[in-house]
């Protein structure tokens, strides 16, 4: 498409403050004006881009965050995971139980009941069971500013570490409660972020029966434990059946072939980890 220049007379202008004398081709400099204005904008687009892959900070150009709910895997295994924030009564029946079926479990400890129970801690480890956080605090992460998320997450990675003796990197937000942020700010920090893919529903005191459903059939709108999968369940006090249901899930899960893994074993035999928002 042809330009056209118009030259203007000789007189005086005024253009932002300064003064553009005769002879000079005004198109001219608004034509450059914009093209220094597109060229600035594109650099800063680009440098948002970078810094957003960078960080794994979610914008409007970048993919949102996810935690890790399951993974693709050639193996039968499945995870088998167990949060405990408050009172003992269920963790050794619990132990008792794995360690007769040689299964090692991920446990996720909250910092302050971890405080509380160290000789439970140290037992769980020397039973050869994998140690992941579940925060300092039971609240939900997302609430948290990032300073706030920050200090909550090293607290707890520093009581843990300091009793296991163990290097944690697994992170399962309290409650289920995630953002963005949360994703960001635990990866950062080295954590993997781990959710669940099949929920025994064990805190709701449905009875052993309705735990072991939950797990081997599969809930409603869900389906029954299959290789890849992240079975949910808790050793507070809160969930009584669970002691109760587990030798029959164990027993359910092995006559299928399926074998029974911490988080740790699963994730390094994946393929790929589901959804596909938690590979990065």
């Amino acid at each position: 498409m042809p330009v056209f220049v118009h030259y203007l007379p000789e007189i005086r202008i005024k253009i932002l403050g300064m003064s553009i004398l005769k002879g000079v081709n005004l198109m001219k400099i608004i034509f450059l004006k914009k093209r220094k204005l597109i060229l600035l904008g594109t650099f800063f687009l680009l440098l948002v881009i970078i810094i957003s892959l960078n960080d794994k900070v979610t914008t409007v150009i970048t993919k949102s965050l996810k935690p890790i709910y399951a993974v693709k895997t050639d193996t039968n295994q499945i995870a088998i995971t167990f949060d405990i924030s408050w009172g003992e009564e269920n963790v050794i029946p619990i132990l008792e139980i794995l360690k007769a079926k040689d299964i090692k479990a991920t446990f996720f400890l909250s910092s302050p009941w971890a405080e509380k129970k160290p000789e439970l801690v140290k037992r769980i480890v020397e039973d050869g069971h994998e140690v992941g956080s579940h925060g300092r605090r039971h609240v939900d992460l997302n609430t948290l500013s990032e300073s706030e998320l920050i200090n909550e997450l090293n607290i707890s990675k520093s009581v843990l570490e300091e009793i296991t003796g163990k290097k944690i990197n697994l992170l399962r937000p309290p409650n289920g409660a995630y953002d963005n942020k949360v994703i960001s700010v635990a990866n950062n920090l080295g954590y993997k972020v781990i959710q669940w893919s099949v929920d025994s529903l064990d805190w709701k005191k449905p009875g052993p029966n309705a735990v072991i459903n939950n797990i081997v059939n599969g809930r409603q709108k869900n389906k029954g434990a299959a290789p890849g999968d992240i079975l949910l369940f808790h050793a507070s006090d809160s969930a009584p059946d669970t002691p109760k249901a587990l030798p029959s899930i164990i027993e359910a899960l092995n006559s299928k072939n399926y074998e029974l893994v911490p988080v740790g074993t699963l994730l390094n035999n994946a393929k790929e980890y589901w959804p596909p928002e938690s590979n990065f």
